[in-house]
């Protein structure tokens, strides 16, 4: 400032705003070119540039400004000092301008007595700072089951027809098991501006656990667990959990195979190719082509099996069907059949019966039964070659074929063993045996130990087996209630009985040593 007016410079390298030299011209009361200031900044720094012809007011004393953020958890001050030596604001000035707005909380007095103190100008500076809201976290349910694989799947062309056989729309879950687990809301916590007003906070908001059917919630609230084994849904929110898996049209590519651990009912049939497993019963309204299924109870097929040869039909219990056609079946009780059992191969631990229908027929490939295979017509006029085994349960035969395999490894190894010490002990014997030698005898005979014991185990499971098979030879028969043709071949206890010749009510039996025949009754 000078007589004639006043001059402004810019030094090269300062940090300076257009709005703090306007703000500074305006207190003094200086009118100036906004222009021209904008131009000095930009474009002449380092020189000094005449602004105003006007003549400064001589005196002026400091301004404090005072801002508040828009969320009102801040304020700040901007302090203009004097233009002569007049005093600086105290920090009772600046507190008290800070009271005229209103702000009373969250007052940061150390920093208002330091920009006092150095008399800090032309800074915007916080000096005071209210508590920032805490928003409540809304209660989480974390689902412990991949229920994405219940959502339908698009099918897509570069995927072939048997990977869509794997649709996966079955999900087993067990009595106990958790399903879905719930995270606690978090409840919030309201703020207070600089004006000692309120801020609130967003409230957390509860979710329950999505119970349904045979499930229930863990005392803490916090985990919903299955009540019984079964097949998971998901209806209206829900996690229902349901002992019976229902399809009701067929299993096909819509559906794909099944594997659950309850019951399955398929309304309509089971198609080419594909498998239905359950740990329980099986029932198919339709029918059950080239497919597979396997029961840990028993099976329905109230369509029959048209097998084509293909078809592998499995029972724990019961295996029940209007008919059996080029079908491979097994029960480890009885298979019960209404009309016919068509080049099957049919076995059962108790027994095979073909009583329904008018003719009741067993015609071509072969029937085992542990006690008894009846029907009303075996075999058929043109000879067809058909094979009935009753006397040996096929679970047993098959568990004796097993023990008595293991038996006869475990020998084979015993045997080899005692070749190996007896070498180290002639060698021993000629004063030639080493410390390598010594080790593999010891290690030679406690396998040798092991293997005599495990040999005198399957010993005796194989005497328990033989002693089955011989009781149920005792009590086998085959009983045809109609005609029983040539070309029919009874199997009892390694004796074979083949038909020459048409027989008419007659049941077929073991006694001492050979197959005896007498009349149906």
């Amino acid at each position: 400032m000078r007589e004639d007016g006043v001059y402004l410079e810019v030094e090269p390298e300062t940090e300076v705003s257009f709005i703090e030299i306007m703000s500074l011209l305006k207190r003094r009361g200086i009118e100036v070119d906004e222009k021209l200031i904008d131009e000095i900044i930009k474009e002449h720094r380092g020189e000094v540039l005449k602004i105003s012809d006007e003549v400064p007011v001589s005196a002026k004393e400091a301004t404090i400004e005072v801002e508040i953020s828009e969320d009102g958890l801040a304020a700040s001050v901007h302090i203009i000092p004097p233009l002569d030596e007049s005093a600086w604001p105290s920090p009772q000035d600046i507190e008290e301008e800070l009271r005229k707005r209103g702000i009373t909380f969250g007052l940061k007095k150390d920093i208002i007595e330091k920009i006092c103190a150095e008399k800090i100008a032309h800074q915007r500076i916080v000096v005071a700072e209210g508590i920032e809201p805490i928003d409540g976290e809304d209660a989480e349910i974390k689902v412990k089951v991949d229920i994405e694989r219940l959502k339908p799947k698009i099918e897509d062309p570069s995927v072939s027809r048997v990977d869509l056989r794997e649709l996966g729309a079955v999900i087993n879950v067990f009595k106990g098991q958790e399903l879905a687990e719930k995270i606690p809301l978090k409840q919030g916590r309201d703020g207070i501006s600089v004006l000692g007003k309120p801020i609130k906070a967003r409230q957390a908001k509860d979710r329950n656990l999505p119970k349904g059917n045979n499930t229930e919630i863990t005392e803490d609230g916090l985990k919903l667990i299955a009540t019984i084994d079964g097949n998971l849904v998901v209806r209206d929110g829900k996690l229902h959990v349901l002992p019976v898996y229902e399809v009701d049209g067929d299993v096909d590519y819509s559906v794909g195979n099944i594997n659950f651990i309850g019951s399955v009912i398929v309304k309509g049939s089971v198609r080419d190719g594909f498998t239905v497993v359950a740990g329980s019963d099986i029932q198919v309204g339709g029918v059950v082509e080239a497919a597979t299924l396997r029961a840990g109870g028993k099976i329905l097929i109230r369509g029959g099996i048209r097998g084509m040869g293909k078809a592998y039909v499995e029972g724990e219990s019961d295996v029940m069907a209007l008919f059996i056609d080029q079908t491979n079946v097994r029960s480890n009780s009885n298979v019960i059949v209404e009309r016919s059992i068509m080049h099957s191969t049919v076995m059962a631990t108790e027994k095979i019966s073909v009583m329904g229908g008018r003719k009741g027929m067993i015609v071509g490939g072969s029937c085992s039964a542990g006690f008894e295979v009846s029907c009303i017509t075996l075999g058929n006029d043109i000879g067809t070659k058909t094979e009935i085994q009753v006397g040996v349960s096929p679970t047993v035969q098959q568990e004796l074929k097993n023990v008595t395999g293991t038996l006869e490894d475990l020998e084979g190894k015993l045997n080899s063993i005692e070749n190996n010490l007896n070498y180290i002990k002639r060698l021993e014997m000629q004063g030639r045996i080493d410390q390598s030698k010594k080790a593999l005898m010891l290690q030679l005979s406690k396998a040798k130990l092991q293997l005599q014991s495990n040999i005198e185990f399957y010993r005796t499971e194989k005497q328990k087996l033989e002693q089955e098979m011989a009781k149920t030879t005792e009590a086998c028969r085959v009983k045809v209630k109609g005609s029983c043709y040539p070309g029919v071949i009874i199997n009892m206890r390694g004796i074979s009985y083949i038909v020459r010749e048409k027989m008419d009510y007659v049941i077929f039996y073991f006694d001492k040593g050979e197959i005896k025949f007498t009349s149906y009754s």
